[in-house]
């Protein structure tokens, strides 16, 4: 872990928006445990998906799901080098 200066541009709940050094454009900081609820949402969304019968709805919907795995991923290994709990159970990924 290190530390390094960002610029925030806005510090709202749940939605703050920083510019990394280096990064031409800003992020947004997303809370890992509602990373973590994204990703179960969108594992609802893939299920309900198959019953629908369109396969373009479902490589969508498996497009942001692969996106937020790795994501969740990320966030995991990153807690875990640093020693830090995670703030949910951690289903596996």
């Amino acid at each position: 872990m290190k530390s390094m200066q960002v610029d925030v541009l806005s510090e709202v709940s749940n939605c703050p928006v920083v510019q990394m050094p280096g990064r031409r454009y800003p992020g947004i900081v997303i809370q890992g445990d509602t990373l973590r609820t994204l990703l179960a949402d969108v594992e609802d969304v893939a299920v309900l998906c198959g019953d629908v019968g369109k396969p373009e709805l479902s490589d969508a919907v498996t497009g942001i799901k692969e996106a937020l795995i790795g994501y969740v991923r990320v966030y995991e290994e990153a807690m875990k080098e640093a020693g830090r709990s995670l703030p949910y159970a951690n289903p596996e990924v």
